[in-house]
């Protein structure tokens, strides 16, 4: 067993890296939903033999399964062998496994063998008619309801109609410009479950630490494995069309930030584009002057970063639970005194002083480790995610995070006998040796360790994390993502349900004692084309393709002062007139958004109010991009 040594708990070492960095490439993207959709989905469902056959799974085999999903996905929309091959190729891990191997011989034996799968599929479609609609899904509320007025959808989210003719065209015309009209909407007869935004708050279902949190919205009167056929497919099995969305239910990261084309990479061009001189007669970037001025500006100090595989590398800190003694691995990515952001690399965020309400508690011990009074974490669920039909991913038929948290956690930190100062320290492993969570070049067992974690090192002391594309105020960053206060929201975040979380006090933004700042999340953003359309956007997006969705951020440091990593979610819908006259793109700032909403072309999900979604993620930022 490795156990690192006293020195070593207290001083983490920062610059110990490790290269050889196997990136998980499961599927899903970066984001979530609403308090009002988790009560809304019914109760969670008995995973358990899920999770036990999944973790008996090799790595390898998960590869494999994964790649068998979304070879079917493609299929199911009518791709050529050859483009299902292509696609394959950007995002399975195949040579990872088989340096050596024929890709070619294995792409084609996963088609030859999902095409005749799909064959009495389709004659079982074809025999059943086309002219049932999704059945509504159960509803169940639990958990104490928040402050305020609680009130009920009276609208499924979306768009009130979609053309046939646009869903059959969806896969050879690509969205590639704000003008176009890919058929990411949702029709009437495809019921979802909640409409939110606007003050419209519902309670949210509770997690037990044994695994749950998963949510489920079944039809009424069946089982959620039977067939549900949606009007906006065209009536297609909706159970069949959920199988494009297998390949986004895998544990670990996802995807990093360098995607396979320009929707699902944000990094810039170098300015000698279209010039008549190189990159090397061009003088350093004004950023390297003034942060504040264009250029890459990187913000969390602590850790180093990866360019090439989109990951950063932290400082792993030990500390232990009060009583238990039991281990608490974690990071430390922001606080709100300055002189200590400076100190240790961290982000400063004054917002954070009141964010106590929302913030476990702990004190140094004679090491100058951190001993928590409560707060824990079980990181043995299997995470999982069905998306809804093609075109309506979002919301998804189900969702189970990979991580729960007990009703006492939450990323954030107060330190009772250190000046009461807030961290933001999100647990990555917890209640397991160092021997246990040994995995410096890959190869993570996520049913201990953290989702997002890419590697982790606890002899050096050192934990490697995916990066997540985003805007703010126009600019590309990057970021990561730990934590969100309901489940449905940290199953598509690839991160830790935070129960405490809700206790932050959402919608008054850079008011007084307000600890949030604002992360704008589209719902039925430009789809089409995948990672090819450099206008992809929003959460249909995200889990049709296993890609981030390029959320917008409010304010973060050398941009503004109202920086803070807890994030009120809202979330937005463009409107059927603003779809259909060729309005809708991607947008990259706030202000640009909130004009939007003022001119009627943007509105809260299901046609509601614009506003506070409910919940909040815990997203610290990491580098400004330009």
């Amino acid at each position: 067993m490795i156990e690192p040594t006293k020195r070593q708990e207290s001083t983490p070492v920062g610059s110990s890296r490790k290269k050889a960095i196997r990136l998980i490439r499961s599927g899903t993207a970066v984001l979530l939903f609403a308090a009002s959709f988790t009560t809304l989905y019914g109760q969670a469902p008995d995973t358990s033999k899920t999770a036990d056959s999944k973790s008996q799974l090799s790595p390898q085999e998960q590869s494999v399964r994964r790649d068998q999903a979304y070879v079917r996905a493609l299929l199911e929309k009518g791709s050529s062998d050859a483009k299902v091959e292509v696609s394959l190729k950007l995002t399975s891990r195949f040579t990872s496994f088989n340096p050596a191997g024929d890709f070619h011989a294995y792409a084609l034996g996963l088609i030859s063998k999902e095409r005749k799968t799909l064959q009495p599929a389709k004659q079982v479609q074809g025999s059943s008619g086309a002219t049932q609609t999704a059945s509504a899904p159960a509803i169940s509320v639990s958990a104490s309801a928040p402050s305020g007025n609680v009130t009920g959808p009276s609208n499924p989210v979306g768009i009130n109609s979609v053309k046939a003719s646009q869903e059959s065209t969806r896969d050879s015309a690509p969205d590639t410009t704000p003008t176009s009209t890919d058929s990411n909407q949702v029709a009437a007869s495809n019921p979802s479950p909640a409409v939110f935004g606007g003050g419209i708050l519902l309670p949210s279902v509770s997690a037990p630490s044994n695994g749950g949190g998963s949510v489920q919205a079944p039809s009424a009167g069946a089982s959620s494995n039977s067939p549900v056929v949606s009007a906006a497919s065209g009536g297609s099995s909706q159970t069949e069309s959920s199988s494009s969305g297998t390949f986004n239910s895998d544990q670990g990261p996802g995807p990093g930030p360098i995607g396979p084309g320009p929707g699902c990479n944000l990094f810039p061009a170098p300015p000698s584009v279209g010039a008549s001189v190189p990159l090397t007669y061009f003088g350093p970037s004004p950023s390297e002057t003034n942060p504040s001025l264009v250029g890459p500006v990187q913000l969390l100090k602590s850790g180093t970063l990866d360019a090439a595989h989109g990951t950063i590398t932290l400082p792993l800190y030990l500390g232990h639970m009060k009583g238990s003694k039991k281990n608490v691995w974690y990071i430390l990515t922001d606080v709100d005194d300055p002189n200590v952001a400076a100190e240790l690399g961290l982000n400063f965020s004054a917002k954070l002083t009141f964010a106590s309400r929302a913030a476990r508690t702990a004190n140094l011990d004679a090491d100058g480790n951190l001993v928590f009074d409560k707060g824990t974490v079980d990181f043995s669920p299997v995470r999982n995610i069905v998306p809804g039909p093609a075109g309506a991913e979002f919301p998804p038929i189900s969702a189970q995070p990979g991580a729960v948290g007990d009703a006492d956690y939450s990323p954030f930190v107060q330190v009772l006998n250190a000046a009461g100062v807030i961290y933001n320290a999100p647990i990555v492993a917890f209640g397991v040796d160092a021997s246990q969570i040994n995995f410096p070049s890959g190869n993570v067992d996520y049913s201990k360790v953290h989702d997002e974690v890419v590697a982790i090192d606890p002899v050096n002391q050192t934990v490697t994390i995916n990066l997540i594309n985003g805007f703010s105020f126009g600019r590309p960053v990057w970021y990561i993502s730990m934590d969100t206060s309901i489940p449905l929201g940290a199953a598509i975040e690839h991160n830790t349900f935070a129960p405490l979380m809700a206790q932050l006090h959402l919608g008054g933004d850079d008011s007084f004692s307000s600890p949030i700042e604002r992360i704008f999340i589209g719902t039925n953003g430009p789809e089409s084309g995948a990672c090819n359309n450099p206008q992809r956007q929003g959460l249909s997006a995200d889990l049709a393709d296993g890609h981030r969705p390029n959320n917008v951020l409010g304010g973060i440091p050398t941009i503004a002062l109202d920086y803070s990593p807890a994030w009120d979610a809202q979330l937005f819908e463009w409107t059927k007139d603003a779809i259909e006259n060729g309005f809708r793109g991607q947008v990259r700032e706030e202000f640009q958004i909130l004009t939007f909403v003022q001119d009627g072309l943007i509105t809260g999900p299901g046609g509601k109010p614009f506003g506070s979604s409910g919940f909040s993620i815990n997203c610290p930022i990491v580098q400004r991009l330009d």
